[in-house]
């Protein structure tokens, strides 16, 4: 989603400058907004660094690559303009190659027929060389930014997705949308207000408020329903079929580079396998969400399989020192070799230094981002009094 907003966020501050100041001397004069810019920039990374720095650096530790091939390359995922203006098809089912989809892409009849018409009219203004108010202005930008949401979702724009290549990291054209409606239902708002700043009588403001209003409800008000229901408990949810599908089913996106294929089947409770059978004794285990524990009486020389896959920096100790294990290629699960004895197993995902320092640096922000509320908040009630 920062893919999707960050270009249409750079084209609405830029316009902000033009709008304010009027020339490029005045605008590149502004040292302190840019200050104030790039510290709110800085703050929104420091306060996600703890997940997008990891996510940058470490992604290609996983099978990142499986999320834009075959079914999830951008180029099968484009919208038809019939689906985009026209149809009013609603679904809740998936998003398929070709127009056959069975989700819904439409804008909203409303959301583009309104602003559109009002657009056209301030086109014949501005061909008239008649004045046209700021906010009108703006209302030509919102919608010219709706209008290149759009035109991102559609097919004619794969020479934009091959030119900028980041923005196929956002995988789905049709995520654009988000920005598309939220454009559109703003122009939408704002369309309505200027041309209801030109009516004079109150009577017909309130009744073409009435009208859209209903309008907006009757076209859409089949879309309030669920399409199926059924009954279903959460004890049905959360065992049988159901809760080994939520269990077991993932992405390969998710998957560690150490591992071949993705397991087919729900893992064990700690252990995954004991090889030769019978010739250990597990008990006492426990698990956590980046540990795992376990005690073992092991009677011959013996593998274990953890129900675990591997991830950089997994650590195995046995009895609090370090000991070495091997990854199986098949499913990446840590694989421990013991000798005849008693072994106390301890599990623990450890921190990479990226993602210690990614660590550091949210909890500075957060910190540094409380104590100036606290401190605006003390001082705004020092004043009061």
């Amino acid at each position: 989603m920062l893919l999707v907003f960050s270009g249409f966020s750079l084209l609405w501050t830029l316009f902000c400058f033009w709008q304010k100041y009027r020339s490029p001397k005045l605008i590149f004069k502004q040292t302190n907004t840019y200050f104030l810019l790039v510290k709110s920039a800085l703050l929104a990374i420091g306060l996600s660094a703890f997940y997008t720095l990891p996510v940058i650096f470490e992604a290609g530790l996983t099978k990142i690559d499986s999320m834009f091939q075959g079914y999830y390359n951008y180029e099968v995922h484009f919208v038809s303009l019939y689906q985009l203006f026209i149809s009013n098809f609603w679904g809740d089912g998936p998003s398929v190659w070709g127009t056959e989809d069975g989700m819904p892409f439409m804008v909203g009849y409303l959301h583009w027929i309104i602003p559109s018409a009002v657009i056209l009219y301030t086109v014949y203004l501005i061909i008239k060389r008649h004045k046209i108010s700021k906010l009108t202005k703006t209302n030509i930008l919102i919608f010219s930014l709706a209008t290149l949401a759009t035109f991102m979702s559609h097919a004619r724009s794969i020479f934009m997705w091959k030119s900028l290549t980041p923005i196929q990291k956002v995988q789905f054209p049709w995520r654009f949308l988000n920005l598309s409606i939220f454009f559109y239902s703003i122009s939408a708002a704002l369309s309505i207000y200027i041309v209801f700043k030109h009516i004079k009588s109150k009577k017909l403001k309130k009744s073409l408020y009435i009208l859209i209003i209903s309008s907006l409800l009757i076209v859409n008000l089949r879309y309030f329903k669920p399409i199926t229901s059924g009954p279903l408990t959460d004890e049905q949810k959360f065992s049988g079929l159901a809760w080994q599908n939520q269990t077991t089913s993932g992405i390969y996106d998710y998957l560690p580079k150490t591992a071949r294929i993705a397991a087919l089947s729900k893992a064990n409770f700690v252990v995954d396998d004991i090889i030769p059978p019978a010739s250990a004794q597990i008990y006492g285990a426990k698990k956590g969400t980046d540990w795992l524990f376990f005690n073992t009486n092991v009677y011959s020389p013996t593998s274990i399989t953890i129900a675990q896959l591997y991830f950089p920096n997994f650590k195995i100790y046995d009895f609090g020192k370090a000991v070495d294990f091997q990854i199986e290629p098949e499913l990446g699960r840590m694989v421990l070799n013991l000798n005849p004895g008693n072994h106390q197993i301890y599990i623990k995902l450890t921190n990479t230094p990226i993602r210690t320092i990614s660590n550091i640096i949210s909890l500075l922000t957060w910190t540094s981002l409380s104590f100036y509320l606290f401190k605006s908040y003390v001082q705004s009630r020092s004043k009061k009094h």
